[in-house]
């Protein structure tokens, strides 16, 4: 389903697969966080089609989301000083396995990357296209200010989520929830946490 990013080799492959979407994208690759949490995502006969990368947003100058867009001079996201604070990035799945229900995997990825870490906040740029998606699923991503482009053919939204909210939220959706049922990790965590975070059906 996912692996956590250990070894050089692993590190290669993740580079590669987000090379190829920053090509496809047009996307300048950029790498400043020192520690990053990454995943693979591993798709039917054991392929690697896609990655997501997590990573504390502590100082600007260490952010790939700030290189994007000045979180740090933001409001809404100054007043998180004292919160948990995790940036998402590099996330993607290969041009050949969209529209096949892989993104399920991606968000089980974010839910125990949440509750390992005991996160309070995600801050990332997403596109667009995407933006609308997670929208369109009732996702409560907060746009903490306007569009702006990436370059003429790609707009970027920039967003903060409540952690929180959006694991219960996810737990609440059925196509979601069968998902996490099926990944021992998340229900041990689950298990964990129950009394925190109450999740329902």
């Amino acid at each position: 389903m996912f692996l956590h990013v250990r070894t050089k080799r692993e590190h290669f492959v993740f580079e590669q697969l987000w090379g190829d979407f920053c090509e496809e994208r047009d996307l300048m690759f950029v790498e400043r966080n020192l520690n990053p949490s990454r995943y693979l995502l591993i798709g039917e006969g054991e392929r690697y089609i896609g990655t997501v990368e997590c990573a504390p947003y502590q100082k600007p100058e260490e952010s790939n989301a700030e290189f994007f867009y000045p979180f740090s001079q933001n409001r809404l996201i100054t007043e998180l000083n004292k919160k948990r604070v995790f940036e998402i990035g590099k996330l993607s799945i290969s041009k050949h396995f969209r529209g096949m229900g892989h993104f399920k995997r991606l968000a089980v990825i974010l839910f125990i990357h949440a509750l390992e870490q005991k996160v309070d906040w995600y801050i990332a740029v997403v596109t667009k296209r995407m933006y609308m998606y997670l929208r369109s699923l009732g996702f409560q991503m907060e746009p903490i200010d306007e569009p702006f482009l990436f370059h003429e053919t790609l707009v970027g939204v920039p967003i903060r989520l409540h952690a929180w909210q959006g694991m219960k939220y996810l737990y609440s959706l059925k196509e979601f929830r069968d998902v996490i049922h099926a990944t021992p990790q998340a229900q041990q965590l689950i298990q964990e946490n129950e009394k925190r975070i109450m999740l329902t059906y």
